[in-house]
């Protein structure tokens, strides 16, 4: 999917993307481009990453196993 965004303008750190029709996003100015200003089009390419997801569910579920055996260990 793809969106395209118009810098707005900017407040400190933060850019304001207007998204067309749908509204606003605070973007941390350190995530645009260099040269970016305001009325700056920008095109964000949005995609799932299973392989990522995979990798962090079995992440986490190790550390859940962790955590469930050392309760267990101090229960005993």
């Amino acid at each position: 999917m793809k969106i395209r965004v118009v810098i707005d303008r900017f407040e400190g750190e933060l850019a304001v993307l207007e998204i067309a029709g749908e509204g606003v996003v605070d973007w941390p100015r350190k995530f645009l481009p260099e040269g970016s200003h305001e009325g700056a089009i920008l095109d964000f390419d949005i995609e799932l990453n299973p392989e990522a997801e995979a990798k962090q569910r079995k992440k986490v579920a190790a550390l859940q196993d962790e955590l469930l055996r050392r309760t267990a260990e101090m229960e005993n």
